[in-house]
Order: structure tokens, then C-alpha cells, then sequence
């Protein structure tokens, strides 16, 4: 024992040379070591005896909870082999799916799948992750949350990192320019860019147009201008007749015709109603919307060629709805999982017959867009573009045309883009009871200046502003007011489209203004909220609040536009330094 204590005591004595004591520099230096050491061992000598006599509990650090990546996580649950869901692949065996790292069991769920048993059956066994990256519908808290009531376990963190990656469906989508404002990737949304609505072009530039795709764009022969076909079937117990886009484009057969026409979604404007409550939806704000001059040969042109009597549509009309016909469009855009192509989920909607062979609709088969052929993202190599309707109806990738006597099956034409009243919830809609949105409402939006932006006065205290105005169903736009405070209101000067009557518009109208600002709100630095209504040529005028139009898929927004924005405050005099004055 006498030896360690000796030994302990050299090596601190070393330490504390090197640590603590300075070079010598006197006879001291010896005795002032020895006694530094002697210091130092005795403390750690007393340390030592104290943390036996007293010994202080380990405290384990815990560790932080896991980041839960699929919905209906149970504490305890427990952990599932891959290999284990591939076993439950069929209703015998029991259907057992994975949805990012979670495990489960949606046997008892299947019969009452919406999208069908079939479907549901591809997924068996396996991922789901692709299937909703396809059908995007999914991909909202009300679904998830179903599924979650269905979560039998998990995979192990090692396992789930190491599967393959899904197969990603959206791969072979086209390039985008960077300036539009995306809202989704993935199917591919994106808003025209603020600052090019702000730019008062009455053509949006082909790749500025805002972009909405419900799936992946068809890639193929499918889409090979040369080898591309339209089908159309005339009438029940009809034979389809088959025409190609070379056939299309003969002005010996079909004379051509363009058509200035904007396209704007049903959900434009829909963040505005977030603002009063969550809706389900994409975030558009104000830029789903653009306008071009689409050019290809007219619908009614088209239906008379393969045999359908011009006057079919408005007979049908006046003998009630129950006997109205409809024109069904089907498009090449279906939803697709590696070899597995959906035959029944493609995109679909429709129009009554009558709107199709009404020469006054001005709807058009359309293979050029602004002069150019039309982009991959607008439907390429046809689309059919009914103007003054929600951007819903207007078809793209064009590839079937049926005379029905009822509407479109589609889940697009069904199940959505309906507009209930603002206390339906999702558990009391009835889609079957409302119509699919068609003509669009009175709507206008300020794209200049932007929100939370600081604004100039001019020398008459007015703020600058520009804009769009449209109205559905050829109703063009006979005034816009904008306004400081709600309640004084200056109309704007208009920029209606050339060679569009008010009754039969289809391109937006373009605005711009020179709002005086009250007096009591000329003070630099006052916040100021802007104001923009429109007033369409039948004289429906946009509702004041959102709240009354507000509705739980957020379509049809139509509320006043009002943007905040700050007056400039003023620069403050230049400081002596600023003119050149030394310190």
C-alpha cells in the first residue's frame, strides 16, 4: 500500500510540474512541488473516500422520442418483418400494406375502399407509398387518419431504410421553368409567378402558364403526334370513330379556329379561404389562372363530321335534364405503377352535349397554344378547351369522346369540385347532391402591388395598382372597383380583350388604377389594406367576405382580394457623416 501511495504521489507531482508550476527560478522550486503534490494527492485521497461513502446514483440520459413517419403509432406496438407483410397479399390471407415505416392491416377496409377492391389488391402485400404518390386524393389528414385506425406494428428503422425505393411515377414528367411558384411536385402544380401577372401581358408565355396535372404526363406513342388517335363514339351502340391529329390538322376537312381563352382552376384564391379555416386542397393563391390564344378546329365541327346531328344537344336539353345528353372526355393521363397501368382511374369529365355543339361556347380542339404547339404540361398533342368553365372540363391529352346519357363516371366529375355551403363538414357532404362546377363566378385579384410590400404615394397621395377580372360563361367585365377602406370605392381603368363582346368573353380583363389614399391614412409607415371587386356584364359583383363563400374544398373563392401593404416611411435626413463630415 506504502508503494502506490509513493507511486500516485511522483506521477501527480509530475503533473502538477507540467500543468501547474512554472519554469524554476529559484532553490524553492523543489519544496514548492513537493508540497503542490502533497495538496493535490491529499484532496484526491479525501475525494476518494467520499464518493465511496456517499455515492452518487448514474442519471441515463434518455433518449429522444422517434420521429413517428406513418400515422396511428401505439406505444408497445411491435416491430413487423417485411417479409411478414408480403405473406398477407389476398383477402384468404388477409391484405396487410406498408405506408412509409408503419404495418397495416386494412383486410376489413377493403370492400369499402372508393377506389374498388381491384385496386386496393395491387398494393397487397407491399407498399402503398407509390399508390398515393399516384393518387394524390390520398394525401390529406382525413385519409391518413383512417389508415392509422388500421396500424397493427412497424418495420425496423434498418429494415424500412433499406427497401427499395418506390417506384416514383412522376420520372419521365418534363422540365418546368424555375419561376413558376410550385404548390405540389408531385403530380406537378404550379401558379403562374406573381411578377409575370404583375407585368399586364395579355398572352401568358407558354412557360409562365400555370400548370395543374391531377397525374403523371403521358409519355409514348400514346402522345406521338405521328401516331397519336382520337376516339369518339357518336352515341350509344355507336362504334367509335377514329381520327388522327393529321386528320385533325387538314384545313381541307376542318376549318381552324383560335380561340383567346384563359384557364383558370376552381381552387384559385383558396388560400384566402384557409385564412378563415382549413380547407383540403393545393394552396393556390392568386396565380392558378393565365390566359392564352389557343388555335385547332371547332368541337361541333368535329361531333358533325363523325355523325352527330348538330341540333342533338339542344333537343335533348329542352326535354328536361333527365333526358339531357352529355359529351363524356376521357384523357391518356392514368395512373401507373411500374408495368401496371390503371384502365379505369383515368382522368375524365364532361360537358352537356348542348354546350359542345353550341357555336356561341366557341369550344375547340386545340393543338396550338400561343402560336406554338401545345407543351407537354397543357396536353400535348390535343386537348379540348372549353372556355368561361372551371379548368376541370378542359380535357388534356385528349383521347376518348363519348355521346352519353350520363355525365363522366370520374372521380374529377363525381367526387369533387363541388361547392357545399360553409357548414357542410366531410362527414355530412353528399357529392351526389350538388352538380359539377361548370361556369365560373365573378373573381378579380390585385397582382401589383404585392402583399406585405412597401408602397410609394404619389404627389395626389394615391397608391398604384394593377390586376386581373374574369367571369365564366362569356360574361365579360363591366367594372372593377378598388378601394382603402371598403366603403370608397374608385373604378379602375379596363383592358378588355379585342373582338370579345361582354356576352361572350373568354380572355381575362386587365386593370389598372390610381387608388387615393383616405387622408387620415397618409402616415408613413400606416399599414393600408388594399381592396379589388369586380362586377361582371350581367352585374353579378364578388361577395365582401370569404367567410360566406368559404366551403370545405376551398373552391370558388370569390371574396373581395385584399392584399396589406405598408406606406413608405420617410427617409430620414442624411446624417453628418453621410455628407462627408469627419467624426
Amino acid at each position: 500500500m506504502g508503494n502506490r501511495l509513493i507511486f500516485l504521489y511522483l506521477v501527480l507531482l509530475r503533473r502538477v510540474h507540467l500543468a501547474v508550476v512554472p519554469a524554476p527560478a529559484s532553490p524553492c522550486y523543489a519544496l514548492n512541488s513537493l508540497a503542490a503534490a502533497g495538496i493535490v494527492l491529499g484532496s484526491s485521497l479525501v475525494a476518494c473516500k467520499e464518493k465511496k461513502k456517499n455515492k452518487v446514483p448514474e442519471i441515463k440520459e434518455e433518449k429522444p422520442e422517434k420521429k413517428q413517419l406513418a400515422p396511428g403509432f401505439k406505444p408497445g406496438e411491435p416491430e413487423i418483418k417485411f417479409a411478414e407483410v408480403q405473406k398477407h397479399n389476398s383477402v384468404d390471407k388477409g391484405i396487410w400494406v406498408t405506408y412509409r415505416d408503419g404495418v397495416f392491416d386494412i383486410t376489413k377496409f377493403v370492400q369499402n375502399h372508393p377506389g374498388g377492391l381491384e385496386r386496393i389488391l395491387k398494393a397487397a402485400g407491399g407498399q402503398i407509398d407509390p399508390f398515393w404518390a399516384m393518387y394524390a386524393q390520398h394525401n390529406v389528414a382525413s385519409v391518413k387518419d383512417i389508415l392509422g385506425e388500421h396500424r397493427i406494428g412497424h418495420l425496423s428503422e434498418h429494415e424500412y431504410k433499406n427497401l427499395p425505393p418506390p417506384f416514383d411515377p412522376y420520372q419521365t414528367d418534363p422540365k418546368r421553368d424555375p419561376e413558376l411558384v410550385v404548390q405540389a411536385a408531385k403530380p406537378f402544380n404550379a401558379e403562374c409567378p406573381l411578377s409575370q401577372l404583375a407585368k399586364q401581358e395579355f398572352l401568358t408565355p407558354n412557360e409562365k402558364f400555370f400548370v395543374r396535372n391531377h397525374l403523371p404526363v403521358p409519355t409514348g406513342d400514346l402522345v406521338d403526334p405521328k401516331k397519336y388517335v382520337l376516339e369518339i363514339t357518336p352515341g350509344e351502340d355507336q362504334n367509335p370513330v377514329k381520327l388522327t391529329l393529321a386528320d385533325l390538322q387538314d384545313e381541307k376537312r376542318f376549318k381552324r379556329k383560335k380561340v383567346s381563352a384563359i384557364v383558370q382552376c376552381s381552387g384559385n384564391r383558396r388560400e384566402d379561404q384557409n385564412s378563415v379555416a382549413q380547407v383540403e386542397g393545393l394552396t393556390w393563391y392568386t396565380g392558378a389562372i393565365s390566359n392564352a390564344e389557343w388555335e385547332g378546329v371547332a368541337l361541333r365541327d368535329v361531333l358533325e363530321y363523325v355523325g352527330v346531328p348538330s341540333d342533338l344537344g339542344m333537343k335533348s336539353e329542352l326535354e328536361g335534364e333527365d333526358e339531357q345528353l352529355h359529351l363524356q372526355m376521357e384523357g391518356l393521363d392514368r395512373p401507373k405503377v411500374g408495368e401496371w397501368r390503371d384502365t379505369k382511374g383515368f382522368y375524365g369529365a364532361s360537358i352537356p352535349l348542348a354546350w359542345a355543339q353550341d357555336p356561341r361556347r366557341d369550344i375547340i380542339l386545340t393543338f396550338k397554344m400561343n402560336g406554338e404547339p401545345l407543351p407537354a404540361d397543357h396536353g400535348a398533342p390535343l386537348r379540348c378547351l372549353v372556355p368561361g368553365v372551371a379548368g376541370a372540363r378542359s380535357v388534356k391529352w385528349l383521347n376518348k369522346l363519348i355521346v352519353a346519357s350520363e355525365e363522366s363516371q370520374s372521380h374529377w366529375q363525381q367526387n369533387d369540385y363541388k361547392a357545399f355551403n360553409n357548414s357542410t363538414t366531410w362527414e355530412t357532404a353528399d357529392f351526389a347532391s350538388l352538380p359539377a362546377i361548370q361556369d365560373m363566378p365573378v373573381n378579380s385579384a390585385i397582382s401589383s402591388p404585392p402583399a406585405k410590400s412597401l408602397v410609394q404615394l404619389t404627389p395626389e397621395g394615391c397608391v398604384e395598382m394593377k390586376g386581373w377580372a374574369w367571369s365564366g360563361g362569356g360574361r365579360g367585365i363591366a367594372r372593377v372597383d378598388v378601394s382603402a377602406d371598403g366603403h370608397t370605392w374608385t373604378e379602375a381603368e379596363l383592358q378588355r380583350p379585342e373582338g370579345q363582346s361582354l356576352t361572350r368573353t373568354w380572355a381575362w380583363t386587365l386593370w389598372t388604377a390610381k387608388l387615393p389614399v383616405p387622408a387620415e391614412l397618409q402616415k408613413p409607415g400606416k399599414a393600408l389594406s388594399l381592396i379589388v371587386k369586380a362586377v361582371d356584364a350581367q352585374y353579378n359583383v364578388q361577395p365582401e367576405s370569404i367567410e360566406s363563400v368559404w366551403n370545405i374544398r376551398g373552391v370558388l373563392c370569390n371574396g373581395w382580394h385584399r392584399v396589406q401593404v405598408t406606406i413608405q416611411p420617410k427617409r430620414v435626413a442624411k446624417t453628418r457623416l453621410e455628407f462627408g463630415h469627419a467624426d
